[in-house]
């Protein structure tokens, strides 16, 4: 990861609530929005996502033949493989120190 390990977790959960706010009709978030945030949480995580991914990602996003709710499947799809990339290499942890503290006192 790049930067801080806890910012690249947060911009990754981040980026899946967008995603399913989008998914619900929620917000304002467009698919080409979606998509240049992949891109800048894809580079947090330079190893997780190849980048002829990323480039069909754009390529599908920035298409006109394809319709919204298409393009948000395909950005989903390539914030679940940095994330099941990510899970593979860390494992499973809590993005807040402050909430991860709270869970094992519970």
């Amino acid at each position: 990861m790049i930067g801080t390990g806890d910012m690249a977790r947060r911009e990754l959960a981040a980026l899946g609530d967008a995603l399913s706010q989008a998914e619900r009709g929620e917000g304002r978030h467009s698919p080409a929005t979606l998509a240049a945030r992949l891109m800048r949480v894809a580079a947090l995580h330079p190893r997780a996502m190849d980048n002829s991914l990323l480039w069909q990602v754009n390529d599908l996003v920035a298409s006109r033949d394809v319709g919204d709710r298409f393009k948000l499947v395909v950005v989903r799809m390539g914030w679940a493989s940095i994330v099941q990339a990510e899970f593979k290499a860390w494992g499973l942890r809590p993005v807040d120190p402050a909430e991860a503290m709270r869970v094992q006192a519970a």
